[in-house]
């Protein structure tokens, strides 16, 4: 059995259209999977699964959903002042009767939220976290750990020992590992309420030796999984700290190709 877990962005918004926003994407996708008889398991019960906690029926097809970055419209709807009404993701999963979850991996940091709304959103102001708790006690939705700061090249500072941007596999020792990974998880769980991260989602999807062999593995308890953005589906054999992810307008770009990625996920 291999099973494919996708990522979307809802920060992805340069038009109305699949091609050029991940929302309207969402939408056509979430039907396919519908249509498919594709079953929906949470990035949770996959890891339970790859771990022999669960069992899943071989007759099956399954599939995870991803939303990384955490912006409101994983959750929130939004009148986006050029392109109107968004509906977000979580708007559009409420539309579906059966059981259904994604997780919304987040960035941490208020300060680097800030300045992401500047860089990245044109002052649109939509990065907040007082979603996080109705989002998680939606049963529907669970929020996870996507580092403290993204190490975004945007920030005028990360935190990382050298202030290197853009680039996790900088994350290169126990201290800026902390500070990246543990500080992340302990402030998303300080704002969910009974909350304890456990899933872990790498900055642009980068990762090293380092962190997979050594601080995951070994010197912390807390996160169960890393997820990266390699196009690949999950298996038997997949290592934990290296879960592969298809990223929507990278590895597939319409309802056809993401068919095929499904198909491939028997």
């Amino acid at each position: 059995m291999k099973i494919p877990v996708l990522t979307y962005h809802s920060t992805n918004i340069s038009g109305n259209e699949y091609s050029d926003n991940d929302l309207v994407a969402f939408r056509a996708d979430l039907k396919l999977i519908n249509d498919l008889g594709v079953v929906i398991i949470s990035a949770k019960q996959m890891v339970q699964w790859l771990e022999d906690e669960v069992v899943l029926d071989l007759t099956k097809k399954y599939v995870v959903l991803t939303f990384d970055d955490g912006c409101e419209l994983d959750f929130i709807d939004w009148m986006h002042p050029t392109f109107g009404q968004q509906q977000s993701f979580y708007s559009t999963m409420k539309s579906y009767n059966n059981d259904i979850h994604a997780t919304s991996f987040v960035i941490a940091s208020s300060e680097a939220r800030k300045v992401l709304v500047k860089t990245c959103t044109a002052g649109y102001e939509i990065w907040g976290d007082q979603w996080w708790q109705e989002a998680e006690n939606t049963g529907l939705m669970s929020i996870e750990n996507h580092s403290w700061d993204h190490v975004h090249h945007t920030l005028e500072n990360v935190s990382q020992l050298d202030n290197i941007k853009g680039d996790f596999k900088q994350i290169l020792s126990d201290k800026d590992a902390n500070n990246q990974i543990s500080n992340a998880s302990e402030y998303i769980d300080s704002c969910v309420i009974k909350k304890q991260t456990s899933l872990f989602a790498y900055p642009y999807g980068h990762y090293n030796t380092y962190l997979v062999d050594n601080f995951f593995p070994k010197e912390q308890s807390q996160i169960k999984a890393a997820f990266t953005c390699e196009p690949n589906a999950v298996s038997k054999a997949t290592n934990k700290w290296m879960i592969p992810r298809y990223v929507c307008g990278l590895h597939w770009k319409n309802t056809e190709e993401l068919k095929q990625i499904l198909v491939q996920g028997i």
